[in-house]
């Protein structure tokens, strides 16, 4: 984290007013109440078993959410993008941590506000619900995959979600617009890297994705798909 202070949000320059939760509400009415914090990458936004203050919602740059077992294992749920709620803050601690990939502006709003804001614009309910369930549905996904599924499975299920949320069109297939790590991968699929790099080298020899450092592009989705 860059520090503790932090800056009244700009709102009517936001890049994403389809997706933020916060977009029902004028931008006068959220003067004073949003504020933005900025993130350097690997910087923890918040951290798990931490008093959980209030909403955190990204407003700029990726970061990914991760839960750490009680048995120490690292699971990485989900990576998210400009527009997405980190947390709602509706329990009195995190359940799991948010951690910025690159550099994060994040607008957060105090528990208190943000129950105000609820009650003075009705719209916000619509999101708020339509996020949970959202979380909801992934958790479920997630964890069905991780009890039914084998490695491969998990990993072609991941990278298909991946490609639907984080992508950019190129002439030969999806390049998943994120620096992924192999125990990034790993801690998605949860397996160990060495399995993961085993099916990727493996997905590549078929023709199905190209890996370049960091960079994983879909070259065959639809092959991707029946090889899962």
């Amino acid at each position: 984290m860059t520090g503790p202070s932090s800056d009244q949000l700009g709102c009517p320059t936001c890049q994403t007013p389809s997706t933020c939760i916060l977009s029902p509400v004028k931008a006068d009415a959220l003067e004073g109440v949003v504020h933005r914090i900025r993130f350097a990458p690997k910087d923890v936004i918040f951290r798990q078993g931490a008093p959980a203050l209030g909403w955190y919602v990204l407003c700029r740059g990726r970061a990914k959410l991760v839960i750490l077992t009680s048995r120490g294992k690292r699971f990485v749920l989900w990576f998210c993008k400009p527009g997405d709620v980190l947390s709602l803050g509706l329990s009195e601690l995190h359940a799991l941590s948010a951690v910025a990939i690159d550099h994060c502006v994040v607008a957060f709003v105090e528990r208190e506000r943000g129950y105000s804001l609820l009650h003075e614009h009705l719209k916000l309910w619509g999101g708020m619900w339509r996020h949970l369930a959202e979380r909801e549905e992934r958790l479920s996904r997630r964890l069905e995959d991780l009890v039914a599924l084998g490695v491969r499975e998990r990993l072609v299920r991941v990278l298909l979600a991946l490609g639907e949320e984080h992508s950019s069109l190129q002439n030969d297939g999806l390049r998943i617009d994120l620096s992924l790590s192999h125990q990034d991968l790993a801690e998605m699929v949860g397996a160990s890297r060495e399995k993961v790099n085993q099916n990727l080298r493996r997905l590549a020899e078929n023709g199905l994705i190209r890996v370049e450092r960091k960079q994983i592009t879909i070259l065959d989705a639809d092959g991707l798909r029946r090889f899962g």
